[in-house]
């Protein structure tokens, strides 16, 4: 990662922890991301109640936030991990309610070097969704949006990484032994 590049995330990362949220390029779409203590700013930026997701920094921290590491989380996770896959699995009780649905959460290792770096400034975890309201499309990132959104975002982190396939991960949910692929 380059120095300045290393240093506007540097920057985010503060405004994070601090409590703010940040526009930023996650390796599939625009997001939005907060730290795990932001959860109601985010909320009311989408909306919505939750469930929300859940961006690690490596492998080890996504492990931390299982209730049971199954055999098959642990294969599907060394295959897709970092990328633009979602996994949805249970759960240990340890963060706000808005990241879980009936004990399950949704969590990726994001194919995005930046996003990863953001979320272990912030402690490993970052809660996230696309950068959009309630039955918008996903917005740019953009000046004007961050002027126009003013109230919710704090920054925005316009990414030097080319950008995925600007479409949502893939999303797989696993029970025992069994994967189901809902997206």
């Amino acid at each position: 990662m380059r120095v300045r590049l290393k240093l506007a995330v540097l920057r985010a990362a503060k405004v994070l922890r601090q409590g703010g949220l940040l526009a930023h390029q996650t390796g599939t779409l625009a997001g939005i991301a907060g730290h795990p203590n932001s959860i109601g700013k985010i909320q009311r930026f989408k909306q919505r109640e939750g469930p929300f997701l859940l961006l690690a920094d490596s492998l080890r921290s996504a492990y931390k936030q299982a209730r049971y590491i199954t055999p098959a989380l642990r294969k599907l996770a060394k295959q897709s991990w970092p990328g633009a896959v979602t996994l949805v699995f249970a759960g240990k009780p340890s963060l706000p309610n808005s990241c879980y649905q009936q004990g399950m959460m949704a969590l990726r290792v994001d194919g995005s070097e930046e996003t990863r770096y953001l979320a272990k400034l912030c402690g490993g975890l970052l809660v996230s969704s696309s950068l959009n309201r309630r039955g918008k499309p996903v917005m740019a990132i953009k000046r004007q949006q961050r002027y126009r959104y003013s109230r919710w975002i704090t920054a925005c982190l316009p990414s030097k990484e080319p950008c995925g396939e600007q479409k949502p991960s893939r999303i797989y949910r696993l029970r025992g032994s069994q994967n189901l692929r809902l997206r």
